[in-house]
């Protein structure tokens, strides 16, 4: 049984988040206090039951999610969410679904009240009478009670269970099923993944990794056949040696309250489970010591050894056997480490994900892991208007082939993971020439880096691709503009023309900026400009004399920027190669008082623009 998403409701800054994906391979990011460590502890509660108290509870204050009160003291003076909700969208196997009767797809919950503890719940297909749905658990009291009840007659000895259980159950499957919530029981509650869970504090604790490493496989020993049945037999010893203190109380109660007969039936359940790990270091000499004093940078080479570890024991165990499914949870793994451990995670996580029985979640603030994934493995929370939020790249989180295309486009436009999660303003222009220029001349107008007012520049070129991004990065909360050639808007084979723009849902005159005097960048530049720049960066061939302003005026009449670049090219053993040599070279060569006055408005434009802009949800 596999995770493939989670919900949660209730549960200390996550008032309600859903359908967060779990990939086999799944990055986390977001601000500090928004809820990535609290999203692993969820899955946490929802896989192996993590014990939860009253603080763990959402608290609201006129709609706004509060963190919850720790002081023992402290009066909350927050309504509290009544209760923790965390569901899980599962896949099943074919075994699996044979063996418990269930569809390829289901949904667990486990839910948590103060009064009434926790519980594990699936949702599948059930008799629409509730009472008639956990037989199981039913005393043969219950049992005759309702066989009277639905006029149903014993198949067998009066005094055997089943005789009265069995046409209880054949009732139940005649009757009208409905879809419900009923309680999981515990071949279900097994076959549910484990997760191994490796929190940023345990660089500093390698025993908790070795603790969290082996409880992973003690659970998986358990769950083996013969196993399971001494488990089984324990329990059932363990019930039975109760029976005189049973009947001890029993008799009590029925003394004192004057009651003809009690029942009491104790449930018994032995759960082997790692309570405490002791790691000692030998040295060279021989001598032993606790590891707690051996200085944290061998602690965090030691733990970082231990989680690639981790990987090893998951091959043995499928080399014994059909593996079973796990999760390996990281909680900012990369804390205290230098890029080269950095770049150790990305590979473990690499090969763990690449396994087919396993997933991989990772919470982190590096960029480094955050670049070193394909972007439609990114999970975005972000805290908006006090409620924490997923951003995923996505037109549709159900499609996977939507996906995969819309990041195939984000890499071929050079997109990091981390620009588009967190840039506000997305200015898309024709090509490497712009690119390349409009960076050295913003910075010399403005006084600053074109990053640091918040625009991403990217070349949309000729690429239709780029425009379907465009709309979605717009349909999804970011701000797009275009700044393009004039000639442009009429041009068919054109990209970024007005027509295309529009088909695509952007408004010519609002959102695209153009350039030219009167067709494209190159004319905004002056005669004596490109005559300057060219006499000081593409010196002239010997036969020939200093670059005028006059020959580059005879030029105006043709498509300019084609026959500069001619001209220079053959004119000059150093003449530029392509026109973004010829861009670069005049924005590089030119101070700020020659910036052409109409591309100094368009950069104003895009800073009040990229001021006003985002951060936006998608």
């Amino acid at each position: 049984m596999q995770i493939c998403s989670v919900s949660v409701e209730g549960f200390r800054c996550l008032a309600n988040i859903t359908n967060v994906p779990v990939l086999p391979q799944t990055v986390l990011t977001g601000q500090n206090e928004g809820g990535k460590s609290a999203l692993l502890d969820a899955l946490n509660f929802l896989l192996h039951g993590t014990a939860l108290s009253e603080r763990d509870l959402t608290y609201v204050s006129d709609g706004v999610v509060q963190e919850p009160v720790h002081s023992e003291d402290a009066v909350a003076p927050h309504a509290r969410v009544p209760q923790t909700t965390v569901m899980g969208d599962f896949t099943l196997n074919a075994n699996e679904q044979q063996h418990f009767a269930l569809p390829e797809r289901v949904q667990i919950r486990r839910r948590f009240r103060p009064e009434a503890g926790a519980f594990l719940e699936i949702r599948r297909r059930v008799c629409r009478i509730p009472e008639l749905r956990d037989l199981e658990a039913v005393k043969l009291a219950g049992l005759k009670e309702l066989a009277a009840t639905h006029g149903v007659e014993p198949v067998g000895q009066l005094n055997a269970r089943n005789s009265w259980e069995q046409p209880l159950r054949e009732l139940a499957q005649r009757m009208e099923q409905v879809d419900a919530w009923v309680a999981a029981d515990s071949e279900v509650a097994a076959a549910m993944p484990s997760m191994v869970y490796f929190k940023g504090d345990s660089v500093q604790a390698p025993e908790a990794v070795v603790q969290s490493l082996l409880n992973s496989r003690l659970r998986e020993y358990t769950r083996a056949d013969e196993v399971a049945k001494r488990v089984a037999d324990l329990e059932g010893y363990l019930a039975e040696s109760l029976t005189p203190d049973i009947d001890s109380i029993r008799g009590h109660i029925a003394q004192r309250c004057a009651l003809p007969s009690v029942e009491l039936d104790p449930q018994v359940q032995v759960r082997p489970a790692l309570v405490g790990v002791e790691l000692n270091i030998v040295d060279s000499q021989g001598r032993r010591f606790p590891l707690s004093s051996a200085g944290t940078g061998r602690s965090r080479r030691i733990s970082l050894a231990l989680w690639e570890s981790s990987n090893d024991l998951g091959q043995d165990q499928a080399q014994e056997g059909p593996a079973s499914d796990v999760v390996f949870v990281y909680d900012e793994p990369d804390t205290h480490l230098d890029y080269s451990h950095q770049r150790r995670i990305m590979a473990l996580i690499q090969l763990q994900s690449s396994r087919p029985n396993a997933r991989v979640i990772v919470a982190t603030h590096s960029l480094n892991l955050i670049d070193g994934v394909d972007i439609s493995s990114v999970v975005h929370l972000r805290t908006h208007e006090g409620q924490v939020r997923a951003e995923v790249l996505s037109e549709d989180s159900a499609d996977i082939d939507v996906r995969r295309h819309l990041s195939t486009i984000a890499t071929t436009l050079g997109f990091r993971n981390s620009v588009l999660l967190h840039e506000r303003f997305f200015v898309a222009v024709e090509g490497v020439s712009e690119t390349s220029a409009f960076p050295i001349l913003f910075r010399k107008h403005a006084g600053y880096p074109i990053q640091s007012a918040g625009i991403c520049l990217w070349a949309g070129g000729s690429n239709e691709g780029a425009l379907r991004f465009a709309k979605f990065l717009k349909e999804h909360g970011r701000d797009v503009a275009f700044v393009v050639d004039k000639d442009s808007r009429a041009n068919q084979k054109h990209v970024f023309r007005d027509a295309k723009l529009k088909e695509h849902g952007f408004d010519p005159t609002e959102e695209c900026f153009y350039l030219g005097s009167p067709n494209e960048l190159e004319d905004l530049f002056t005669d004596g400009d490109w005559a300057d720049t060219a006499n000081a960066l593409w010196k002239p061939n010997t036969e020939r004399g200093a670059w005028q302003p006059a020959e580059i005026e005879a030029l105006r009449s043709g498509k300019f920027s084609s026959q500069l670049l001619g001209l220079f090219k053959a004119g000059s053993d150093d003449g530029p190669q392509n026109k973004e040599d010829l861009m670069v070279g005049i924005a590089a060569h030119l101070g700020k008082d020659r910036i052409p006055a109409a591309l100094s408005a368009i950069f104003n434009s895009l800073i009040d623009r990229a001021q006003n802009a985002g951060p936006h949800l998608w």
